[in-house]
């Protein structure tokens, strides 16, 4: 008999598999779950070695797996800045003053996290310069998808009148000239990451170290990199191989328009056999297919407003679909960015054409954020094994947004943001994620905005578009089993007997407490394979 070497007792246990199951007591031991029932039943199968330990009412539920995030590189864009300050042009201003301070051996000056519409429009280089006027700066929006540079910036750069938009990307100028203002975007801005030292691979470990202690103190044991290279694999194969990737980590293989599709796929397959193993994951291709609506890069199927402007397509669908069918006859999972409704339809359509090149398969592709979706659309994602990895804290749009959104999209578009319940009755899978930095990397917080489409810091606020909101139960399996299933983590699918043992003790039961209470806070202790990776303080 294999006796637990662990067992919690007097507990409200959710195993995440049955809602309508009462169990208080689980069980464990060599980093799996053995069986989990009454108190009286489990505390009947301890050894004499083993450690029973009293939950004193307290649940347990199985870890989160954050379906979409950029956990490195996000800790390497925001690091410890405190970006409380950062809700006014005033107060971006001056964090920029005390970061050329903070990085005074730096030739470059970064700030990330960075809502940049709190100066009314981007801010050109001309309002960067009144900051800093004698550095390179690059000030990145939070989404990622765009950035600000000042004067000696664009210089550093080597951006100026005749440099061309790259494929994919835009450098926005100044009215009536072909002078750069200092906004760029998507592959404009990419393109500048390799020259700020604070973004190099010198910095990893010790962001990667952050973004690890990070994901525990949330619950967190699982995450999928939206965005990864072969340094950003490296460093979490030396991780995994010093014992410190105490969690999954499923890798984004970065694609792009730019390259040979087959020479990608053939580099995709041999970081896949050098780099896999254990805690590391390399199965899944990512592809940006558009922006986001904020700087109207979004690609939508009718134009924005007022314009014959419908946003940026990265890839045109032929190659699209030939580098989708390369990476899924090749066993690749796909990973779609796809902001708006035209992106969403050319992933859709390139998964059928793989699936029509390629025979029948399971496949779990994703398709990322999916702020509008044409409805004609949602029942293709099931049949065509089609994940929507969903954001719900965006849900939660202020005032503010919401009515730039209305302007940006009109009333009508704005008004089916987001439209996560019908995804799923459609029949769509939903899986729970982040985007952080974008966003918190929460779950709890995540979960609950997704239920009430208020922000919770403005409970009393109207929701926005309530008819998409989702119950408790649904926000939970999205980003507990659902999210494991996206990204293959099979064993990590609920705490039943032979899966691994990765667990969140909660200091209540999440289904009776108020729905105002869900964040952080609530977690005493993350549990990954059986080790307890983080117990929280006690008060």
């Amino acid at each position: 008999m294999q006796y637990p070497e662990k067992i919690y007792y007097n507990g409200s246990i959710h195993t995440g598999n049955d809602f309508s199951a009462m169990h208080s007591a689980l069980a464990i031991g060599g980093g799996k779950i053995i069986a989990s029932g009454d108190d009286q039943t489990i505390r009947a199968m301890a050894g004499s070695q083993t450690e029973q330990i009293d939950l004193a009412g307290k649940q347990i539920i199985p870890a989160f797996v954050d379906g979409h995030a950029h956990p490195l590189e996000g800790q390497q864009m925001v690091g410890d800045t405190d970006l409380e300050r950062a809700d006014s042009a005033e107060g971006v201003l001056q964090l920029i003053r005390e970061a050329a301070l903070a990085q005074a051996d730096e030739q470059w000056v970064f700030l990330g996290g960075i809502d940049l519409n709190v100066f009314g429009s981007y801010p050109t280089r001309q309002q960067l310069d009144v900051a800093l006027a004698d550095r390179p700066l690059l000030l990145l929006g939070h989404d990622v998808h765009s950035g600000c540079l000042n004067s000696a910036g664009l210089a550093a750069a080597g951006i100026s009148a005749d440099t061309s938009d790259p494929s994919g990307g835009i450098h926005e100028r100044e009215p009536d000239s072909r002078q750069p203002s200092g906004v760029v975007h998507e592959a404009a801005l990419y393109r500048l990451f390799g020259l700020i030292p604070q973004l190099g691979p010198a910095r990893y470990p010790q962001s990667l170290a952050k973004a690890i202690a990070m994901a525990h103190r949330l619950g967190i044991t699982g995450w999928f990199d939206a965005r990864v290279d072969e340094g950003l694999l490296q460093a979490y194969a030396n991780a995994r191989d010093a014992g410190s990737l105490k969690l999954h980590v499923s890798a984004g293989l970065l694609a792009t328009p730019r390259h040979d599709p087959a020479v990608q796929i053939a580099r995709f397959r041999e970081w896949k056999q050098r780099y896999e193993g254990d805690t590391l994951h390399v199965h899944t291709v990512k592809i940006f297919i558009d922006g986001v609506t904020e700087s109207r890069t979004a690609a939508l199927l009718e134009p924005y407003p007022g314009t014959d402007d419908s946003g940026l397509a990265l890839w045109q669908q032929p190659a699209l679909n030939e580098i989708v069918a390369m990476a899924d006859a090749a066993g690749f999972d796909l990973h779609f960015h796809t902001l708006a409704d035209r992106a969403v339809r050319m992933a859709l359509d390139a998964l059928e054409w793989a699936a029509s090149c390629n025979g029948p398969r399971e496949r779990r592709a994703q398709l990322a954020h999916l702020q509008l979706v044409h409805p004609d659309d949602m029942p293709r994602f099931a049949p065509l094994g089609a994940i929507a990895s969903v954001q719900a804290l965006w849900t939660a749009a202020a005032p503010a947004l919401q009515a730039l959104y209305c302007d940006i999209l009109g009333s009508e578009r704005a008004g089916r943001s987001y439209p996560f319940r019908s995804l799923r009755n459609a029949g769509a899978m939903l899986a729970g994620g982040s985007d952080w930095p974008v966003s918190t990397m929460d779950p709890l917080e995540i979960m609950q905005t997704g239920v009430t489409h208020l922000p919770a810091d403005h409970p009393a606020a109207m929701p926005w578009n309530p008819d998409e909101r989702l119950d408790l139960q649904v926000m939970l399996q999205a980003h507990t089993l659902n999210a494991s299933h996206a990204l293959r983590l099979d064993e990590c699918c609920g705490l039943l007997p032979g899966n691994e043992a990765n667990f969140v003790i909660l200091a209540g039961n999440i289904f009776a407490l108020p729905l105002s209470g869900l964040n952080h806070s609530l977690v005493q202790a993350t549990v990954f394979r059986g080790e307890t990776v983080y117990r929280a303080s006690p008060n």
